[in-house]
């Protein structure tokens, strides 16, 4: 009779611990430590910035390299060639994990100073963000849509705002 409680008071404890399970695995939360391969670390990313609705409008691409620590802080310094030396501060922002192998990240600098003369490819003087939504191809690359917003110092959306497609290689 002792054994038969045991082995049932088992059976019960297994079924709530699979429930427990199931349920956990099922609400469709996710976090940076059940990605297939972390995405915190360093990459060397290419990005191609491109006209909005019309990806095969293509410009110059831009070399950069993104870092995503751990707790979800991320830094980026660039190599764009458009920007005048210390015209735009290193951007700095956030990811998080949205799907199994999806993640969305923001990152925003402050661009210095105005490019004179003004044109619709100039910087003035304001904010850059940069909203993506990063799809890790495996544990070694991804790549990302992003949507780039320039504001000047008042708050206006200013160009040369649009969007951007990136190849990122983690460093090794």
């Amino acid at each position: 009779m002792k054994m038969i409680r045991t082995i049932r008071a088992g059976v019960v404890a297994l079924a709530l611990a699979t429930a427990a399970g199931l349920a956990a695995a099922g609400n469709g939360v996710f976090d940076r430590s059940q990605a297939p391969a972390a995405l915190e670390g360093s990459w060397r990313v290419s990005i191609t910035p491109h006209m909005c609705g019309d990806p095969s409008v293509r410009f110059t691409p831009v070399d950069s390299y993104l870092t995503f620590g751990a707790g979800g802080t991320l830094l980026e310094p660039t190599s764009n060639p458009r920007l005048l030396p210390d015209q735009r501060s290193p951007r700095h922002g956030y990811w998080e994990r949205i799907g199994r192998t999806t993640y969305t990240a923001v990152l925003e600098a402050f661009v210095q100073f105005s490019t004179e003369p003004a044109t619709p490819r100039s910087y003035v003087r304001g904010t850059q963000r940069v909203e993506q939504q990063i799809e890790l191809v495996d544990a070694d690359n991804w790549t990302s849509e992003a949507l780039v917003i320039l504001h000047d110092v008042g708050g206006n959306q200013v160009p040369p705002s649009g969007c951007t497609s990136a190849v990122a290689v983690r460093m090794q």
